[in-house]
């Protein structure tokens, strides 16, 4: 249950065997190759890379995933629940791979879709133009003119456009108007009528009127100039032969063309689907082999040896030495401890109790090699926190039986099993805490919903140690009281880590005496609030004085000049120089007052549709129907905002105030050299 110890492997062979060797490291997926030529600060020019190219690999999977992509837009995958919560890994058996590379012709299924690939691009191009010029012709579809028959008069020029009715009466009115245009509507549905001098189309309050103005071509500028001060607007016409009407006709005969075109793309790309799973694996094993051709450029090559560099857990050392050694006759495998400053990757070994807390500290940041695994240490508080935001018998049975659910559906899937045990023993802790705070579905076991006596009722009332409800300020002090605690167990770790690290002075002046101080803190804060015991107050008023001085003299050890240290230390009390500070304690605990807000507010979500569907089971005939109805609803919506509220602000509590105080992240993840990634995983004999 730690970070397991590195060792730096080199591995010298014949330069015959290069290829080789790397595959036989890939095949065993237990190192982790670096750069082999960086670890010369000077390299001898007779050392050169391993020539290695990704064409091929490229190649191949631009055909994979053409195919796959095709199947994607015609017969996408339908996921299942667990699918649509996190990314499932492809699990590959051997034999399905060997069948894949050897009797799947890719070149020949790569064609075909190629083929159905341009012409569905095409189609979809020549679809999108028709539907956008239909989209542009929507306004003029009404012009029941041929739009080339504005242009053919030679004496008269003709102009489109639209006018308000309020301008086109006044427009009416002008007598000189009259004299220099003339104007009819320019769509069928607006009628004439007579006025006074002359005729004038109808439109609706507000529309404006569509008009063909005609004038004398030597009036042209006149007459745009009389138009320009009436706000006629001209339209500019689409060139087009014949009506707006006919064309647009023309372009739906064409969309429906395409259409029919598609769908028979479509049904030909639904009788590859079978043929889905088997370019994934492709695809896959391409990924893989791309990876492996990178990591052979790390690689690094002389006149006569192949130099290969990289990591190995110290557990897997022996196994990667006699495997050399059998294989590769004139190998060496030289074993170093890393150095002090070396850019160790991190590898974790943990118990399975422990494995889904892991998942927290990957999400925070891996610790640094010289640090250890924080991971063991969450076991208590980060399921605590969680029971006491969701405290609800009722939501954490609904919890557990899902995680059971995706346990079930997952077994194979590692990443996704461990994610969901994480959410088992949260769910537990859900179920202790709801009974402890007297919470089931709310209140729902009251008498006023189940009938006395219901087992439920006897079962809470038993159970029920404090009702936050009715209690709330000891609730408080509850989770102030956890807060406290917290704090100092993340103090207890700092110097834990120093200690480890030997690191004396870290671990007592930087941890230790903190210890000392806070609890004499908390003492003199309670005085103020409390009664408290006179020898408890003054052994409070003794910790914190010799906390204090302690701090005083040692927080400001980094500046110059004993004026400077005194001051340094002194400021640090406070929180403004230094590792810790009085205020951040204070500020940090008050953080715990989320996990009584949190539970509070499951709670009170949880009464209020209780609440609701006891109104509505009143209602006649239909009233159970509704009870129930609202209930189920109610609580799910609940259910699934309070579970997303109780993890995240319990991951805060622990990253922020918790880790804040000994934790910090900074490692990268030990990365073997394997066929095995987070897309897919392939079978292998036990060993």
């Amino acid at each position: 249950m730690a970070i397991d110890k590195m060792k730096k492997v080199t591995v010298v062979c014949p330069v015959t065997c290069s290829h080789r060797l790397v595959n036989t490291l890939h095949g065993l997926g237990i190192v982790e190759l670096t750069d082999a030529l960086a670890q010369y600060e000077h390299p001898a020019a007779t050392l050169k890379r391993e020539e290695a190219s990704t064409e091929d690999c490229d190649r191949e999977l631009q055909k994979a995933n053409l195919i796959l992509g095709l199947l994607d837009v015609f017969v996408p995958v339908q996921q299942s629940f667990v699918q649509g919560l996190v990314n499932v890994p492809l699990i590959i058996e051997p034999r399905e791979l060997d069948e894949a590379l050897h009797k799947f012709d890719l070149e020949k299924h790569y064609i075909e879709a190629s083929e159905l690939d341009d012409i569905y691009r095409r189609a979809e191009r020549a679809r999108g133009d028709a539907q956008n010029q239909i989209k542009d012709l929507l306004r003029f579809e009404n012009l029941s003119f041929r739009i080339g028959d504005l242009t053919k008069p030679k004496r008269w020029k003709l102009l489109y456009g639209q006018i308000t009715p309020k301008s086109l009466h006044a427009m009416e009115a002008d007598e000189k108007a009259r004299q220099l245009l003339a104007w009819e509507p320019a769509a069928p549905g607006q009628a004439m009528r007579k006025n006074g001098s002359g005729t004038m189309p109808a439109a609706r309050k507000g529309e404006p009127v569509r008009l063909i103005v005609a004038c004398l071509k030597q009036d042209e500028p006149e007459a745009r100039a009389m138009l320009a001060s009436y706000s006629f607007e001209e339209v500019a016409l689409p060139d087009l032969p014949g009506t707006v009407r006919d064309h647009m006709r023309e372009l739906k005969e064409d969309l429906a063309s395409l259409d029919t075109q598609i769908k028979e793309i479509q049904a030909k790309v639904k009788g590859m689907a079978h043929l889905r799973r088997t370019l994934q694996v492709l695809k896959a094993f391409w990924d893989n082999r791309r990876q492996l051709a990178t990591a052979r450029a790390n690689t690094v090559n002389s006149q006569w040896a192949h130099l290969v560099t990289g990591y190995v857990r110290e557990h897997d050392a022996a196994r990667l030495e006699e495997t050399i050694k059998r294989e590769f006759t004139s190998a060496s495998v030289i074993l170093e401890d890393p150095v002090e400053g070396e850019d160790v990757p991190i590898s974790l070994t943990v118990a399975p109790m422990v494995k889904p807390l892991r998942m927290l500290v990957n999400l925070f940041g891996l610790p640094p090699y010289k640090a250890f695994d924080p991971s063991p240490f969450l076991l208590v508080n980060f399921y605590i926190f969680f029971g006491i935001c969701f405290s609800d018998v009722g939501y954490g049975l609904m919890l557990t039986a899902l995680a059971i659910y995706i346990m079930t559906k997952t077994r194979a899937y590692e990443g996704v099993y461990v994610f969901a045990k994480l959410l088992l023993f949260a769910g537990v802790s859900t179920i202790i805490f709801g009974g402890l705070l007297g919470s089931f579905f709310g209140d729902l076991w009251q008498p006023k919903y189940l009938g006395e006596g219901n087992i439920l009722l006897l079962l809470m009332e038993n159970v029920k140690q404090l009702d936050p409800l009715e209690r709330p300020l000891i609730a408080l002090l509850l989770a102030i009281g956890i807060g406290i605690l917290n704090q100092f167990y993340g103090i207890a770790l700092k110097m834990y880590n120093a200690l480890k690290n030997k690191d004396t002075a870290t671990a007592m002046f930087d941890a230790l005496l903190w210890l000392i101080i806070l609890p004499g803190f908390v003492i003199l804060i309670a005085s103020a609030f409390v009664e408290v015991p006179p020898t408890v107050l003054k052994a409070g008023i003794g910790l914190f004085a010799v906390g204090a001085v302690g701090l005083v003299l040692t927080q400001g050890r980094s500046a110059k000049g004993l004026v400077g240290r005194f001051f340094g230390g002194l400021v640090s009390l406070y929180g403004i120089v230094g590792t810790y500070g009085l205020t951040a304690f204070i500020g940090d605990t008050m953080s715990y007052c989320r996990l009584l807000a949190l539970g509070l507010t499951t709670s009170i979500v949880a009464l209020s549709f209780n609440v609701m569907a006891g109104l509505l089971r009143e209602t006649p005939y239909v009233g159970m129907l509704l009870f129930v109805l609202v209930l189920v609803v109610g609580h799910i919506f609940n259910f699934a905002i309070s579970v997303l509220g109780a993890f995240v602000h319990s991951m805060r509590l622990i990253f922020v105030e918790f880790f804040g105080r000994f934790y910090e992240g900074g490692g990268r993840a030990f990365k073997p050299l394997s066929f095995d990634s987070a897309a897919a995983i392939l079978k292998r004999p036990a060993q």
